[in-house]
Protein backbone atom coordinates (compact mmCIF):
# COMPACT_ATOMS: atom_id res chain seq x y z
CA UNK A 1 0.00 0.00 0.00
CA UNK A 2 1.61 3.38 -1.14
CA UNK A 3 1.06 5.81 1.97
CA UNK A 4 0.75 9.12 0.30
CA UNK A 5 1.58 12.57 2.15
CA UNK A 6 -1.65 14.44 2.69
CA UNK A 7 0.81 17.81 2.36
CA UNK A 8 2.28 16.72 -0.80
CA UNK A 9 -0.19 17.82 -3.01
CA UNK A 10 -1.36 20.59 -0.95
CA UNK A 11 -0.49 23.87 -2.68
CA UNK A 12 -1.55 26.07 -0.40
CA UNK A 13 1.41 24.99 2.38
CA UNK A 14 4.12 25.74 -0.78
CA UNK A 15 2.18 28.92 -1.48
CA UNK A 16 2.37 30.23 1.80
CA UNK A 17 6.24 29.27 2.22
CA UNK A 18 6.57 30.75 -1.13
CA UNK A 19 5.03 33.97 0.02
CA UNK A 20 6.95 34.25 3.15
CA UNK A 21 9.79 34.50 1.19
CA UNK A 22 9.09 37.14 -1.15
CA UNK A 23 8.01 39.11 2.04
CA UNK A 24 11.54 38.13 3.49
CA UNK A 25 13.18 39.62 0.32
CA UNK A 26 11.12 42.59 0.21
CA UNK A 27 11.99 43.71 3.42
CA UNK A 28 15.23 43.11 2.71
CA UNK A 29 15.20 45.83 -0.40
CA UNK A 30 13.52 48.05 1.45
CA UNK A 31 16.16 48.18 3.98
CA UNK A 32 18.94 48.40 1.43
CA UNK A 33 16.78 51.16 -0.13
CA UNK A 34 16.46 53.40 3.15
CA UNK A 35 20.24 52.59 3.97
CA UNK A 36 20.63 53.90 0.29
CA UNK A 37 18.37 57.05 0.85
CA UNK A 38 20.29 57.76 4.73
CA UNK A 39 23.57 57.92 2.67
CA UNK A 40 22.57 60.61 0.15
CA UNK A 41 20.78 62.42 2.55
CA UNK A 42 23.94 62.62 4.99
CA UNK A 43 25.97 63.22 1.88
CA UNK A 44 23.92 66.33 0.55
CA UNK A 45 24.22 67.80 4.70
CA UNK A 46 27.90 67.35 4.21
CA UNK A 47 28.24 69.03 0.61
CA UNK A 48 25.94 71.86 2.10
CA UNK A 49 28.22 72.75 4.82
CA UNK A 50 31.29 72.65 2.73
CA UNK A 51 29.92 75.01 0.40
CA UNK A 52 29.29 76.94 3.39
CA UNK A 53 32.20 76.41 4.88
CA UNK A 54 33.94 77.82 1.47
CA UNK A 55 31.57 80.33 0.86
CA UNK A 56 32.27 81.86 4.48
CA UNK A 57 36.25 81.40 4.22
CA UNK A 58 35.99 83.41 0.36
CA UNK A 59 33.95 86.41 2.61
CA UNK A 60 36.38 86.39 5.44
CA UNK A 61 39.31 86.59 2.73
CA UNK A 62 37.25 89.04 0.78
CA UNK A 63 36.85 91.19 4.06
CA UNK A 64 40.68 90.31 5.30
CA UNK A 65 41.53 91.76 1.92
CA UNK A 66 39.53 94.66 1.80
CA UNK A 67 40.82 95.59 5.43
CA UNK A 68 44.28 94.90 4.12
CA UNK A 69 44.33 97.68 1.30
CA UNK A 70 42.35 99.97 3.12
CA UNK A 71 45.09 100.36 6.17
CA UNK A 72 47.87 99.66 3.83
CA UNK A 73 47.08 103.47 2.72
CA UNK A 74 48.07 104.77 6.44
CA UNK A 75 51.10 106.20 6.59
CA UNK A 76 54.09 105.11 9.13
CA UNK A 77 56.48 106.77 11.19
CA UNK A 78 58.59 104.03 12.26
CA UNK A 79 61.51 105.11 15.00
CA UNK A 80 64.57 106.32 14.15
CA UNK A 81 66.17 103.01 15.76
CA UNK A 82 64.94 99.40 16.22
CA UNK A 83 68.00 98.24 18.19
CA UNK A 84 66.70 97.58 21.87
CA UNK A 85 70.10 99.19 23.32
CA UNK A 86 69.42 102.45 21.41
CA UNK A 87 66.00 102.04 22.82
CA UNK A 88 67.12 101.51 26.67
CA UNK A 89 66.11 98.30 26.39
CA UNK A 90 68.12 95.69 28.18
CA UNK A 91 65.70 92.88 29.15
CA UNK A 92 62.92 90.13 27.89
CA UNK A 93 60.35 90.48 30.85
CA UNK A 94 57.48 91.00 28.72
CA UNK A 95 58.04 88.90 26.41
CA UNK A 96 54.50 87.90 25.11
CA UNK A 97 53.41 91.41 26.10
CA UNK A 98 53.05 93.94 23.94
CA UNK A 99 53.58 97.59 25.38
CA UNK A 100 52.89 100.81 23.27
CA UNK A 101 53.41 104.56 24.35
CA UNK A 102 50.31 106.47 23.70
CA UNK A 103 51.48 110.65 23.65
CA UNK A 104 48.90 113.50 23.31
CA UNK A 105 50.64 116.59 21.92
CA UNK A 106 49.97 119.56 23.17
CA UNK A 107 50.65 121.28 19.98
CA UNK A 108 48.47 124.77 19.05
CA UNK A 109 49.01 123.94 15.72
CA UNK A 110 47.98 120.80 13.52
CA UNK A 111 51.06 119.58 13.88
CA UNK A 112 53.19 117.23 16.09
CA UNK A 113 55.60 119.83 17.81
CA UNK A 114 55.58 120.22 21.18
CA UNK A 115 55.34 118.69 24.48
CA UNK A 116 53.50 115.73 25.27
CA UNK A 117 50.54 116.53 27.55
CA UNK A 118 49.42 112.89 27.68
CA UNK A 119 51.73 110.48 28.50
CA UNK A 120 49.84 106.75 28.68
CA UNK A 121 51.22 102.64 27.97
CA UNK A 122 48.79 100.25 26.45
CA UNK A 123 49.61 97.11 27.02
CA UNK A 124 48.14 93.98 24.88
CA UNK A 125 47.99 91.20 26.69
CA UNK A 126 47.28 88.22 24.74
CA UNK A 127 47.51 85.80 27.05
CA UNK A 128 44.61 86.85 29.98
CA UNK A 129 42.42 88.52 26.89
CA UNK A 130 42.73 92.01 28.14
CA UNK A 131 43.96 95.45 26.98
CA UNK A 132 45.42 97.66 29.98
CA UNK A 133 45.96 101.12 30.24
CA UNK A 134 48.95 103.04 32.45
CA UNK A 135 48.91 106.63 32.66
CA UNK A 136 51.91 108.23 33.98
CA UNK A 137 52.01 111.52 35.45
CA UNK A 138 53.40 114.19 32.77
CA UNK A 139 55.30 115.79 35.24
CA UNK A 140 57.37 112.69 36.82
CA UNK A 141 60.85 113.92 37.67
CA UNK A 142 62.99 111.26 35.46
CA UNK A 143 65.99 110.81 33.64
CA UNK A 144 66.23 112.06 29.85
CA UNK A 145 69.18 110.65 27.45
CA UNK A 146 71.11 114.06 26.90
CA UNK A 147 69.20 116.06 29.12
CA UNK A 148 69.89 114.62 32.51
CA UNK A 149 66.56 115.37 35.09
CA UNK A 150 63.72 117.25 34.06
CA UNK A 151 59.84 116.41 33.55
CA UNK A 152 58.84 113.41 31.60
CA UNK A 153 56.74 115.35 29.09
CA UNK A 154 59.79 117.18 28.06
CA UNK A 155 61.25 114.35 26.40
CA UNK A 156 59.04 114.47 23.18
CA UNK A 157 59.95 118.13 22.97
CA UNK A 158 63.70 117.87 23.34
CA UNK A 159 63.36 114.49 20.31
CA UNK A 160 59.64 113.65 19.71
CA UNK A 161 58.77 109.63 19.25
CA UNK A 162 62.51 108.46 19.98
CA UNK A 163 63.43 110.16 22.80
CA UNK A 164 59.93 109.46 24.42
CA UNK A 165 59.76 105.83 24.18
CA UNK A 166 63.62 105.46 25.02
CA UNK A 167 62.79 107.94 28.27
CA UNK A 168 60.10 105.65 29.45
CA UNK A 169 62.32 102.23 28.95
CA UNK A 170 65.21 103.82 30.41
CA UNK A 171 62.77 105.15 33.46
CA UNK A 172 60.05 101.95 34.13
CA UNK A 173 61.53 99.10 32.23
CA UNK A 174 59.09 99.06 29.34
CA UNK A 175 60.78 97.09 26.29
CA UNK A 176 58.41 99.67 24.30
CA UNK A 177 59.52 99.63 20.25
CA UNK A 178 55.78 101.06 19.06
CA UNK A 179 54.12 103.73 19.78
CA UNK A 180 51.09 106.17 18.32
CA UNK A 181 50.88 110.01 18.80
CA UNK A 182 47.96 112.54 17.85
CA UNK A 183 47.82 116.35 18.74
CA UNK A 184 44.85 118.39 19.90
CA UNK A 185 43.35 118.59 16.36
CA UNK A 186 43.38 115.01 15.41
CA UNK A 187 42.38 113.86 18.46
CA UNK A 188 39.19 115.70 18.44
CA UNK A 189 38.69 114.80 14.95
CA UNK A 190 39.34 111.26 15.89
CA UNK A 191 36.20 111.03 18.54
CA UNK A 192 34.50 113.11 15.76
CA UNK A 193 34.72 109.89 13.11
CA UNK A 194 33.12 107.42 16.00
CA UNK A 195 30.39 109.49 17.21
CA UNK A 196 31.64 110.84 19.84
CA UNK A 197 32.15 108.93 23.41
CA UNK A 198 29.91 108.68 26.40
CA UNK A 199 31.52 109.87 30.08
CA UNK A 200 30.58 110.69 33.36
CA UNK A 201 30.62 114.78 33.70
CA UNK A 202 30.21 115.88 37.08
CA UNK A 203 29.09 119.22 38.64
CA UNK A 204 32.72 120.44 39.49
CA UNK A 205 34.21 119.22 36.39
CA UNK A 206 30.96 120.80 33.84
CA UNK A 207 31.67 124.14 35.62
CA UNK A 208 35.28 124.43 34.95
CA UNK A 209 35.12 123.36 31.30
CA UNK A 210 32.28 126.02 30.23
CA UNK A 211 34.28 128.55 32.68
CA UNK A 212 38.08 127.87 31.49
CA UNK A 213 39.09 124.82 29.43
CA UNK A 214 36.58 125.70 26.71
CA UNK A 215 37.22 129.04 26.18
CA UNK A 216 40.60 128.76 26.65
CA UNK A 217 40.68 125.93 23.84
CA UNK A 218 38.88 128.32 21.55
CA UNK A 219 41.11 131.31 21.82
CA UNK A 220 44.90 128.84 22.07
CA UNK A 221 44.21 126.42 19.01
CA UNK A 222 40.90 128.52 17.18
CA UNK A 223 39.21 125.39 17.88
CA UNK A 224 34.92 125.63 18.06
CA UNK A 225 33.56 123.61 21.28
CA UNK A 226 30.24 123.97 23.02
CA UNK A 227 29.50 124.47 26.21
CA UNK A 228 28.29 120.81 28.44
CA UNK A 229 24.67 121.48 28.99
CA UNK A 230 24.08 118.74 32.24
CA UNK A 231 26.06 116.36 34.13
CA UNK A 232 26.00 112.67 34.70
CA UNK A 233 26.56 110.49 31.36
CA UNK A 234 27.51 112.97 28.67
CA UNK A 235 28.20 112.33 24.55
CA UNK A 236 30.55 114.11 23.92
CA UNK A 237 32.08 115.91 20.77
CA UNK A 238 35.29 115.68 20.13
CA UNK A 239 35.76 119.33 21.19
CA UNK A 240 34.47 118.25 24.11
CA UNK A 241 36.26 115.46 24.75
CA UNK A 242 39.58 117.08 24.46
CA UNK A 243 38.19 119.69 26.78
CA UNK A 244 37.19 117.07 29.59
CA UNK A 245 40.74 115.24 29.20
CA UNK A 246 42.74 118.35 29.93
CA UNK A 247 41.12 118.84 33.20
CA UNK A 248 44.12 119.30 35.38
CA UNK A 249 43.40 122.87 37.93
CA UNK A 250 40.14 121.63 40.04
CA UNK A 251 42.33 117.88 41.11
CA UNK A 252 45.68 117.26 39.85
CA UNK A 253 47.54 115.10 37.42
CA UNK A 254 46.78 111.75 38.37
CA UNK A 255 42.53 112.54 37.69
CA UNK A 256 43.99 113.89 34.58
CA UNK A 257 45.26 110.86 33.86
CA UNK A 258 42.28 109.03 34.86
CA UNK A 259 39.95 111.70 32.65
CA UNK A 260 42.42 110.50 29.48
CA UNK A 261 41.99 106.48 30.42
CA UNK A 262 38.03 107.07 30.33
CA UNK A 263 38.14 108.68 27.08
CA UNK A 264 40.38 105.94 25.69
CA UNK A 265 38.14 103.10 27.24
CA UNK A 266 35.05 104.71 26.38
CA UNK A 267 36.45 105.15 22.23
CA UNK A 268 37.65 101.39 22.70
CA UNK A 269 34.10 100.66 23.45
CA UNK A 270 32.20 102.58 20.84
CA UNK A 271 34.77 100.76 18.20
CA UNK A 272 34.05 97.54 19.57
CA UNK A 273 30.47 97.77 19.06
CA UNK A 274 30.49 98.64 15.53
CA UNK A 275 30.23 95.70 13.02
CA UNK A 276 33.37 94.30 11.13
CA UNK A 277 32.88 95.34 7.82
CA UNK A 278 32.83 99.01 9.12
CA UNK A 279 35.64 98.86 11.32
CA UNK A 280 38.87 98.84 8.64
CA UNK A 281 37.27 102.29 6.92
CA UNK A 282 36.82 103.54 10.95
CA UNK A 283 40.58 102.50 11.29
CA UNK A 284 41.70 104.19 8.48
CA UNK A 285 39.89 107.03 8.83
CA UNK A 286 41.73 107.03 12.94
CA UNK A 287 44.85 106.07 11.95
CA UNK A 288 44.77 108.84 9.54
CA UNK A 289 45.11 111.74 12.09
CA UNK A 290 47.95 109.32 13.94
CA UNK A 291 51.66 109.02 14.00
CA UNK A 292 52.24 105.63 14.50
CA UNK A 293 55.39 103.04 14.01
CA UNK A 294 52.97 100.09 13.69
CA UNK A 295 52.60 98.87 10.39
CA UNK A 296 49.67 97.50 8.65
CA UNK A 297 50.42 93.83 9.74
CA UNK A 298 50.56 94.81 12.92
CA UNK A 299 47.41 96.69 13.04
CA UNK A 300 45.47 93.93 11.45
CA UNK A 301 46.59 91.54 13.52
CA UNK A 302 45.89 93.59 17.00
CA UNK A 303 42.55 94.23 15.29
CA UNK A 304 41.17 90.76 14.57
CA UNK A 305 42.89 89.26 18.24
CA UNK A 306 40.03 92.35 19.46
CA UNK A 307 37.57 91.18 17.41
CA UNK A 308 37.54 87.66 18.36
CA UNK A 309 38.81 87.65 21.54
CA UNK A 310 36.72 90.56 22.76
CA UNK A 311 39.20 91.45 25.52
CA UNK A 312 38.37 92.96 29.20
CA UNK A 313 40.04 96.43 29.98
CA UNK A 314 41.96 97.48 32.98
CA UNK A 315 43.57 100.40 34.04
CA UNK A 316 46.51 102.23 36.27
CA UNK A 317 47.36 105.58 37.31
CA UNK A 318 51.26 105.95 38.39
CA UNK A 319 52.04 107.18 41.13
CA UNK A 320 49.47 105.85 42.66
CA UNK A 321 48.30 105.07 46.79
CA UNK A 322 50.91 102.34 46.72
CA UNK A 323 53.55 104.96 45.31
CA UNK A 324 55.02 107.91 47.60
CA UNK A 325 54.57 110.73 45.30
CA UNK A 326 55.27 114.71 46.21
CA UNK A 327 55.46 117.63 44.08
CA UNK A 328 58.46 119.41 44.89
CA UNK A 329 60.14 122.97 43.31
CA UNK A 330 63.79 122.54 42.49
CA UNK A 331 65.32 125.30 40.13
CA UNK A 332 62.00 127.12 40.19
CA UNK A 333 60.70 124.55 38.57
CA UNK A 334 58.07 121.89 39.82
CA UNK A 335 58.39 118.44 39.53
CA UNK A 336 56.48 115.37 40.86
CA UNK A 337 58.89 113.46 42.41
CA UNK A 338 58.36 109.42 43.55
CA UNK A 339 60.31 106.06 43.63
CA UNK A 340 60.94 105.23 40.02
CA UNK A 341 62.05 101.65 40.43
CA UNK A 342 58.57 101.24 42.75
CA UNK A 343 56.94 102.44 40.25
CA UNK A 344 58.71 100.35 38.01
CA UNK A 345 57.91 97.17 39.80
CA UNK A 346 54.00 98.18 40.26
CA UNK A 347 53.46 98.79 35.99
CA UNK A 348 55.27 95.05 36.01
CA UNK A 349 52.84 93.39 38.59
CA UNK A 350 49.81 95.01 36.86
CA UNK A 351 50.65 94.23 32.92
CA UNK A 352 51.97 90.94 33.79
CA UNK A 353 49.56 89.71 36.62
CA UNK A 354 52.04 87.99 39.00
CA UNK A 355 50.32 88.61 42.03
Amino acid sequence: MRYTNEFDNNKDSIDIYSSYQDISSSSKHTSRTKKRKKRKSKSKTIKALLIVFICALVALGALFGYAFSILSSVDTEPLETKNPEELNISTSEYDGVKNIALFGIDSRSDDTSGRSDAVLVLSIDKKHDKIKLISIARDSYVSIDGHGKDKLTHAYAYGKSTLAVKTLNKNFGLEITDYVTVNFYEFSRIIDYIGGVKVDVDQKEMAHLNNYVIPELKSGTGLECDKITGTGTQLLTGTQALCYARIRKIDGDIERGNRQKEVLSAMFAKVKDMGATKLPKVAQMVLSECQTSLSTNDIMGLGLWAVSANPQMENISIPNENISAKGKTMGGVWYYVYDLEKAKSEMKKFILETE
